[in-house]
């Protein structure tokens, strides 16, 4: 009976997911071929301008990108000096939570161990019932890298926790296992925590574009990060578990990351809600091993769509309120237009295929060729520190971002609310 019901709530899913996306198909083409009229009178001339809605929707959607591209790029190539930089002070433990991470955890323990910052330890924490890693992890281990086990089990956020709990020291930064972090990054990191008086700091990772799908997420966490830029002017900074150095007082402020599909997400929420100090530093990079097939880079990206669903269902149930009325209300409107806008992205592809058949060209082109310029400006930034080797990849899978972005959200809202256990998708990683 199980298997049936499975079935049946799948095919459900599914008919739910491709009747969605028909209706915002076709409620695009209807509103791209309304028509907007403006009529200027003069004493001697009387002029009409008319145009399609979807010219409209082309023209505002370029200037999105345009201006929070521009602040991306201005971003990425500002040189990294311009935060103040500490090679020693207070003691500072990186935590690397680890599950099923064995083949990759050199990657973060190493680069790890080459960091500029001098005062440093080294933790990894291990699921109890992980072997291999932990087998990993031990043959790592030594000097100034430390084996714990995780007292949480099964959750990231426990991990984490487990390692502030049994530290003494004040700053703590957190990494994935298979990130390969830049020999300056603590050492800045530090100086915004202690010098600059910051509570977090957090830099970019960039996913490797070794190939045709990695390309592909590498120009997903492009759009993303273009996109953050936007909201950056209300104060709400995207503070993560991986990329990021925050001190023992900001942890317990917000108490730490919740145990949830996307912690850092409702862990950088909280740290808005409570006005924590966020020195966000994109230029500052970090890399981490991408998907390299299309079925990991669709789980992944779906699962952090998911935990984007439940977090903002996590705070509509009254779970994750906490600090100053306004900041909530900000906070909530960002959960919902983040989805909301990622949602959007459909309609937008329908009203481009109205100016397909009116045969404006032009009008949909241009956003297009703007997304690509701005995927390989970012690429060029990148390319300094040898993340990449090509920018031609990343410029051409670009425009194919924004198609991926609608369906995920529309299939990650409505599997949350029809199907989802709980269950997260894992990524196999090579390593190399």
């Amino acid at each position: 009976m199980y298997p049936i019901k499975r079935l049946f709530t799948r095919g459900f899913e599914a008919v739910s997911v491709a009747g969605a996306v028909g209706l915002l198909v076709l409620f695009g083409l209807y509103e791209g071929v309304q028509q907007n009229v403006l009529s200027v009178e003069l004493l001697w001339l009387s002029l009409e301008v008319v145009w399609l809605d979807a010219a409209a929707t082309s023209v505002v959607f370029l200037a999105f990108v345009a201006v929070s591209g521009g602040l991306l790029l201005r971003e990425v190539w500002t040189p990294p000096t311009n935060v103040t930089r500490r090679d020693d002070g207070p003691t500072l433990t990186a935590i690397v939570p680890v599950y099923r991470d064995g083949g990759v955890l050199h990657r973060s323990v190493e680069s790890l161990r080459n960091s500029a910052y001098a005062n440093l330890e080294i933790v990894v924490a291990c699921e109890p019932d992980d072997t291999e890693t932990k087998a990993a992890a031990a043959e790592l281990a030594g000097g100034s890298v430390s084996v714990i086990e995780n007292q949480y089990p099964g959750s990231k956020a426990g991990a984490i926790r487990t390692v502030v709990e049994a530290s003494s020291a004040d700053s703590f930064a957190v990494f994935d296992a298979d990130e390969v972090v830049d020999e300056a990054f603590l050492s800045a990191g530090m100086g915004a925590l202690c010098d600059e008086g910051y509570d977090v700091f957090q830099g970019r990772r960039i996913p490797e574009p070794t190939g045709i799908v990695e390309a592909l997420a590498y120009c997903e966490r492009v759009m993303f990060h273009a996109s953050y830029k936007i909201v950056e002017p209300t104060g709400f900074q995207n503070c993560r578990s991986s990329s990021t150095l925050f001190t023992r007082a900001a942890f317990e402020r917000v108490d730490g990351y919740d145990d949830l599909l996307t912690e850092d997400l409702a862990f950088a929420h909280k740290c808005f809600r409570h006005g924590l100090a966020v020195r966000q530093a994109r230029n500052y990079t970090n890399l981490m091993e991408a998907p390299h097939t299309l079925a990991d880079f669709w789980g992944q990206r779906k699962r952090w769509r998911i935990g984007q669903v439940e977090v903002l269902d996590a705070t509509l149930r009254g779970q994750l309120t906490d600090g100053p009325l306004h900041r909530r209300g900000l906070s909530l409107g960002r959960m919902v237009t983040s989805l909301a806008g990622s949602v959007f992205t459909v309609v937008v592809l329908a009203k481009w295929l109205v100016l397909v058949v009116a045969d404006a060209e032009l009008l949909f082109l241009l956003p297009i060729a703007a997304v690509a310029v701005l995927a390989m400006g970012v690429g060029l930034a990148d390319s300094r520190c040898g993340a990449i080797e090509s920018v031609l990849p990343v410029t051409l899978c670009a425009p194919f971002v924004y198609p991926v972005f609608g369906l995920l959200s529309i299939k990650s809202i409505l599997e949350y609310v029809v199907s989802w256990d709980g269950t997260w998708y894992h990524v196999e990683k090579t390593g190399n």
